[in-house]
């Protein structure tokens, strides 16, 4: 093979789809490790990155061409060393110029995230970057988040999961007014309520996959919504003419409407997923019947206050 021309080896690399596969067609000669290298457009590491800085720097020079890469934490522990901290992010972000996907996923011990808003602001320098995912970065506020929204224009794509610390609304109202957001998943946010993510105001409208998820047991007795007046819906008086994929789960929707008004804006929608939502009722679903005609798959899990049995007895799933 190494008489074949570099080219059409490289063709030959790129229709390799398996990691597995392409770290033992690097092993076979060098050509072939530089080719592979060349080709590698995407990369996911461990808790084995250790130290942090070093192993990101060498990746780096190794892989020139990264677009997606994804550093995860789980199973990590104090043998593992420091994980991946500020420093570590700027050498990635200064790396990696064609960085257009970048996954974070730590631990939800607070101590064990070294990365807070001065390092996320590294990636005011990510122009190309498209879809955003951290998980458990617990260090990180509502500064940082606005940082991104602000530095990010090509941001399309954004996971926020188990912030502790991201409250305000600055970050989604920039992004509702002036993002180009598809898909928004916020799961165990405790500074962001159902009713915050009402700023994202005109942002609905460009949303293709919406998810929003509290953990834990289903509270009853929510923050109700500052602004909301008897019989008067202003706040809700926007579209969601391209969402397509809706989760809710553990959500109170009562006695305000809160994030039930999506389910009379979807016109497009094509899966839907409730669970354990509080205050929908037979004319919401009646409603979301008679408006989506794209409908194809419905997942529904009932109160488990209400119920005897483990929580996964109570799910309804369609297929349409």
């Amino acid at each position: 093979m190494e008489h074949l021309p570099q080219a059409l080896l490289g063709e030959i690399v790129k229709r390799i789809t398996r990691t597995t596969d392409l770290n033992s067609l690097s092993l076979v000669s060098k050509l072939l490790y530089t080719i592979e290298a060349e080709q590698r457009s995407s990369i996911r590491v461990g808790c084995d990155l250790f130290p942090a800085t070093l192993a990101i720097t060498s990746l780096c020079s190794q892989f020139l061409n990264l677009c997606n890469v994804e550093i995860n934490y789980s199973g990590w522990t104090d043998n593992n060393g420091m994980q991946l901290d500020n420093q570590g992010l700027s050498v990635l972000v200064t790396s990696c110029p064609s960085l257009t996907d970048l996954t974070l996923s730590f631990l939800t011990l607070s101590f064990c995230s070294y990365i807070d808003d001065s390092g996320l602001g590294c990636l005011a320098r990510c122009r190309k970057l498209t879809s955003l995912k951290l998980n458990s970065v617990t260090a990180i506020s509502s500064i940082g988040l606005l940082t991104v929204a602000v530095r990010c224009k090509s941001l399309s794509t954004l996971h926020l999961i188990c912030f502790k610390k991201a409250s305000g609304v600055e970050w989604l109202k920039y992004l509702g007014k002036e993002g180009s957001l598809e898909e928004l998943v916020v799961v165990d946010c405790k500074g962001i309520s159902q009713y915050d993510l009402l700023n994202f105001g005109s942002g609905w409208m460009k949303l293709k996959k919406f998810e929003f998820e509290i953990k834990g047991l289903v509270n009853i007795v929510q923050p109700c919504d500052p602004s909301y007046v008897p019989n008067c819906q202003y706040r809700y008086d926007f579209s969601c003419e391209n969402l397509k994929d809706l989760t809710l789960a553990r959500v109170v929707t009562m006695p305000e409407i809160g994030l039930r008004f999506l389910l009379s804006k979807c016109r497009v929608l094509e899966k839907l997923c409730l669970y354990y939502v509080v205050g929908i009722t037979d004319n919401d679903m009646i409603t979301l019947s008679h408006s989506c005609n794209n409908l194809r798959s419905i997942s529904l899990r009932l109160e488990p206050i209400f119920h005897y049995g483990p929580e996964g007895r109570h799910v309804i799933a369609l297929r349409l």
